[in-house]
């Protein structure tokens, strides 16, 4: 049951960036924010990164990435987000499954360069009751991108912690005074 629970909800996802692939993030997560959604079997992400945080795609170093160049360096964003972006147990790395990305975009014009990336993606967790590590390697330039703010909730319990996150705090603990299930 939870497999298909699971499987209705990356579905779900595929589905809706198909449909409106850049339109739809325009403001789903603010700069600098992110969220992580503890359901069942399965950590749901949503966190905005900032562009300058990747290095080698920002081709003409204006701050932001055009549509091209968003297309030309995904590849590259996708590797360095599941080498920067991490979900742990005492087990080991937990792997970001169906990640999507995209650019956050303006109502007023999809062409103009973005200046943050959304990531979404599901991590799923294992049968043994653990303590969860995450962590975030993805630090822009300026001062306003040196903080990542992470709202983490557990629907089970109902519980919500607010974490943050910078270069010189990479790795948090989730909800470490209590049992995760």
């Amino acid at each position: 049951m939870k497999t298909l629970q699971s499987l209705m909800c990356t579905s779900a996802l595929l589905l809706v960036n198909l449909v409106c692939p850049q339109i739809s993030y325009a403001h789903v997560m603010v700069a600098q924010h992110g969220s992580l959604n503890i359901v069942d079997d399965g950590v749901f992400m949503v966190i905005s990164l900032p562009v300058t945080a990747f290095k080698n795609v920002d081709d003409d170093n204006d701050g932001k990435l055009s549509n091209e160049e968003f297309s030309r360096h995904r590849p590259s964003i996708a590797s360095t987000v599941h080498e920067k972006i991490t979900l742990s147990d005492k087990g080991g790395k937990i792997a970001l499954q169906g990640m999507m990305l995209a650019p956050v975009t303006s109502h007023h014009s999809l062409q103009t360069p973005s200046s943050q990336l959304i990531v979404m993606g599901r991590y799923t967790l294992g049968s043994q009751i653990s303590e969860l590590q995450f962590g975030v390697d993805l630090f822009g330039v300026s001062q306003a991108e040196k903080i990542m703010e992470v709202t983490v909730t557990k629907k089970q319990s109902e519980s919500r912690e607010v974490i943050k996150l910078s270069p010189q705090k990479k790795h948090v603990s989730l909800f470490s005074k209590e049992i995760l299930r």
